[in-house]
């Protein structure tokens, strides 16, 4: 299976007062191109640290990554946002949609911000909310929409550029369990149809089992779990 993203010997390092913290220290990963790979660990393990590195939000103090074989980790901010417009969709556990947009416009978004012509770009986001059950809100506020209705809104807004991967950092957390499960289920449907790479970050389990593989960070290295014996083991 093609290789899509590769990161290798990954650090990070919060520098503090009270002495610097590495939160990363040597992390590689493997992202197959349209595998979904679910990230565990406890609080403050670096999951979303290490998410922001693969998403190109944020630097590693050393390591590198390879976006279809092609180094991207020495690119200048410029050249990185453009990468991320055109690759890379993210879903939040919050929402972060423009309260003033409807929730057709807010999928619209990253079009509009990339240079792209939504009129162009309108039709795929009408599908994306139909995919969401949302067909009858295309012109609601988000101040009219329920707390699920509005993460349904960001999952359609992060796969209106067509993305090659997804990004998504505990995105159903702020939602009961039902409705996460609902919306877990059309993002796993959306992703699958649309032949995009998942990598979740989450603390459920539940949901974490249901992806291709799950790797467990834990002391700055990520691990293999088995998903049979939910045994933990160094990735080799």
């Amino acid at each position: 299976m093609e290789t899509l993203l590769a990161a290798s010997g990954i650090d990070k390092i919060f520098r503090r007062p009270q002495g610097d913290l590495k939160v990363l220290d040597g992390c590689g990963i493997e992202l197959a191109a349209d595998g979904a790979t679910a990230i565990t660990g406890p609080s403050g393990a670096g999951k979303s640290t290490l998410l922001n590195i693969l998403g190109a939000l944020d630097r590693p103090d050393a390591g590198e990554i390879l976006f279809r074989g092609e180094a991207i980790t020495g690119w200048k901010n410029e050249r990185l946002a453009a990468w991320r417009r055109h690759h890379v969709g993210f879903i939040f556990q919050f929402h972060f949609l423009l309260p003033d947009f409807t929730a057709l416009e807010n999928i619209l978004l990253p079009v509009r911000i990339a240079g792209g012509d939504h009129r162009e770009a309108r039709p795929r986001a009408e599908w994306l909310l139909q995919r969401m059950e949302l067909a009858d809100r295309a012109d609601h506020l988000p101040g009219q929409l329920s707390g699920g209705e509005q993460q349904r809104v960001a999952v359609a807004r992060a796969f209106i550029g067509s993305p090659a991967i997804v990004m998504a950092d505990e995105p159903f957390g702020n939602l009961d369990r039902e409705k996460g499960e609902r919306i877990s289920r059309m993002l796993a449907e959306l992703r699958a149809e649309c032949g995009a790479a998942l990598v979740l970050v989450t603390h459920d389990l539940t949901l974490a089992g249901r992806a291709d593989r799950r790797l467990d960070l834990r002391e700055g290295r990520l691990h293999v779990v088995d998903s049979d014996s939910e045994r933990i083991e160094p990735q080799d």
